[in-house]
């Protein structure tokens, strides 16, 4: 259907018009609907509720007052620590290892051994069950 806004013709299709008026629309009201959807018109009733959902915040994810996460603070673990250090002096002095590394200080050990074989020794701690 051709309509007339402002010395312009718009072509509305039919399958908009039909679903208006199967929804209870006159056929004015399922136009008017479509040239207020499609910017061709302005209706005062949505105006005034998209201001008034705009000021409520509707919509729209205000990050200013959101916190960000900050990552929590580790307190080094000087167990651990001194378990990979014992392990990697006791590897250091095999002959058959080259190339040993402590890749996480509380954590991994990695080596090559001779044959051209890498290895990495990771160490975990297991939490005590609960009761």
């Amino acid at each position: 259907m051709r309509y007339k806004v402002d010395n312009k013709n718009i072509n509305i299709p039919d399958q908009v018009i039909d679903l208006g008026i199967k929804e209870g629309l006159t056929r004015q009201e399922a136009v008017d609907r479509y040239l207020s959807d499609e910017g061709y018109a302005v209706d005062p009733t949505v105006a005034a509720l998209t201001e008034k959902a705009k000021a409520a915040g509707t919509g729209a994810h205000n990050t200013a007052i959101k916190a960000k996460r900050k990552a929590p603070e580790r307190k080094p673990d000087e167990i651990k620590r001194s378990v990979i250090q014992g392990l990697y002096e006791y590897i250091y002095g095999q002959p058959t290892v080259t190339g040993i590394a402590i890749t996480n200080v509380e954590r991994v050990i990695a080596f090559t051994m001779v044959d051209g074989e890498n290895y990495e020794l990771t160490l975990t701690r297991k939490r005590k069950p609960k009761e």
